[in-house]
C-alpha cells in the first residue's frame, strides 16, 4: 500500500470515523508500586519506591492495537511508553507503565496518539511524612531469667541471661521505607559498652502496616549497672529506656511478705482460699499461701525461698518445701502444698524463709483475747505471732466497736 493512502486511512479511522469505533474506551486504571522485592497497592507511594507502576485495562478495537500509539504523561516529564501491551480476552488488552517515583504528588495523563483518554493520579508520601506518622508503641525491655523472659525495669545482673527489646511499629502506610531508612537497637551501658544490633524487618513484615519487632545485645550484661535500650529509625531516636541491674544482696533485702492466706480442702475435696485459717475439724488438708514481692521498683529476680512447719517445743521445725520463686515488684503466690488434718494437731503454723531470714508467718493459732480485770486493766495474753491475717481482724473489730455493733 502506498504511504499517503496508509496515512489517508489512519486519518478516517482517528479523526472522521465515530469515536466509539476507533478508539480505545472503558479504562480502568490501577497504580501500585515496587519496593524490597514487594508489589504494593497501598497508596500513597513512598518516596523510596523501586518503581512506580500504572496498568490499564481498556477495550480497543483492531486499529488501536499498537503499543507505541499509548503513553503516560506526568508534569515536567516527558511521555513515558508503555513496557507492555497484552490481550485479555476478546477486545480488552492490559497496558503496562512503569517509571520512577516522582518527587512529589502528580496528576498524569493517559495519552492514545496525544488524545486524552484518562487522568492518572500519583499521590507520592514524603520521608518526612512517613516519619512524622510513625508509631513506635510499647516499647519493653525484657531480662532473661533461666527459661522465662520477664519484663523488668531492674534486675539481678548475676542471674541476667540476656535483655530482649520489643515493640509494636506502626505506620500510615506499609512499612516498606523502613527497608532503606534502617531500623537498629543500641543497647549502652554506663560503663561505656555500647552494642547496635540492626533490626531486619521480613517481607510480610514489610507489607503490614504494623509489626511486632526484637533485638537482642549479643553479650549479657552480667555486672551491676545502669543500661539504655534506644530504638532508631532513619538515625532518629524514637523512644529510650532504662533498665538497671543490681547485686543479689539488695534484691534479698528488698524480699517482702504482702499478705498471707490458707488454702483448704475440705472432704468432698472443695478448695478454698481463706483469710483466716478453718476449723480444723471442718477441713481435711490446709496449708500457708503467701504473697511475695519486692520493693525495688520494677524488679524481676529468682530467690529460694522455704516453708517450714512450727511445731511447739521443736527447736528445729520441719522442712515442708524448697523452691525457686520467680519474684517481681508484684504479689507473687507461693503455696507449698497441703498437710492433712490429722498432722495439723501439733502445727502452730508456717514460716516462710529465705537463707534463714525469717520474711513471714502464718498463723494456725486464733488471736487471743485480752481478759479484763475489776480495777479496769487486763491481763496479758500468751505470746503471739503477730501477722497480716491478725491486723486485719483487729481492723473489723475495731471498726464495728466503733460502729456499736461488737
Amino acid at each position: 500500500m502506498w504511504p499517503w493512502i496508509r496515512r489517508w486511512l489512519d486519518w478516517v479511522a482517528t479523526d472522521v470515523l465515530p469515536l466509539s469505533r476507533t478508539r480505545p474506551r472503558g479504562q480502568a486504571v490501577v497504580v501500585r508500586y515496587e519496593k524490597a522485592g514487594l508489589t504494593l497497592y497501598d497508596l500513597p507511594v513512598p518516596w523510596n519506591a523501586d518503581a512506580v507502576v500504572v496498568e490499564v485495562l481498556t477495550r480497543l478495537p483492531p486499529a488501536c492495537r499498537r503499543k507505541a500509539d499509548f503513553a503516560l504523561r506526568l508534569p515536567g516529564r516527558g511521555p513515558v511508553p508503555p513496557e507492555s501491551l497484552r490481550p485479555e480476552g476478546d477486545d480488552r488488552h492490559r497496558l503496562l507503565f512503569r517509571l520512577p517515583v516522582p518527587p512529589a504528588s502528580a496528576a498524569g495523563e493517559l495519552l492514545w496518539k496525544h488524545h486524552l483518554l484518562d487522568r492518572v493520579a500519583v499521590p507520592v508520601l514524603t520521608a518526612d511524612e512517613f516519619l512524622a506518622h510513625l508509631r513506635l508503641a510499647l516499647p519493653t525491655v525484657a531480662v532473661r531469667l533461666g527459661g522465662q523472659a520477664v519484663a523488668a525495669q531492674t534486675f539481678v545482673a548475676a542471674q541476667c541471661r540476656g535483655l530482649v527489646a520489643s515493640c509494636v511499629l506502626s505506620g500510615p502506610t506499609p512499612l516498606a521505607p523502613v527497608a532503606d531508612l534502617g531500623l537498629k537497637v543500641v543497647f549502652r551501658s554506663d560503663r561505656g559498652v555500647e552494642h547496635e544490633v540492626p533490626v531486619p524487618l521480613s517481607s510480610s513484615q514489610l507489607a503490614a502496616r504494623e509489626a511486632v519487632v526484637t533485638a537482642a545485645p549479643p553479650k549479657v550484661p552480667r555486672r551491676s549497672g545502669v543500661w539504655s535500650v534506644s530504638w532508631r529509625v532513619g538515625g532518629r531516636e524514637v523512644s529510650c529506656q532504662r533498665v538497671q541491674g543490681i547485686p543479689a544482696r539488695r534484691f534479698e533485702g528488698s524480699l517482702r511478705v504482702s499478705d498471707t492466706r490458707f488454702v483448704a480442702a475440705d472432704k468432698a475435696g472443695v478448695v478454698r482460699v481463706t483469710r483466716q485459717p478453718p476449723p480444723v475439724a471442718e477441713v481435711a488438708r490446709l496449708g500457708p499461701c503467701f504473697l511475695v514481692a519486692s520493693s525495688e521498683p520494677g524488679m524481676a529476680g529468682v530467690c529460694r525461698l522455704q516453708v517450714l512447719a512450727t511445731v511447739p517445743g521443736d527447736a528445729k521445725p520441719p522442712l515442708l518445701l524448697e523452691q525457686d520463686v520467680l519474684v517481681t515488684d508484684g504479689p507473687a503466690v507461693f503455696a507449698p502444698g497441703l498437710v492433712d488434718a490429722a498432722e495439723l494437731a501439733r502445727v502452730g503454723g508456717f514460716e516462710l524463709r529465705h537463707k534463714g531470714r525469717l520474711l513471714g508467718v502464718a498463723s494456725l493459732s486464733p488471736v487471743p483475747a485480752a481478759a479484763l480485770t475489776a480495777e479496769g486493766g487486763f491481763k496479758p495474753p500468751a505470746d503471739f505471732t503477730w501477722t497480716a491475717a491478725a491486723d486485719d481482724e483487729l481492723g473489723d473489730r475495731l471498726g464495728r466497736l466503733m460502729n456499736g455493733n461488737l
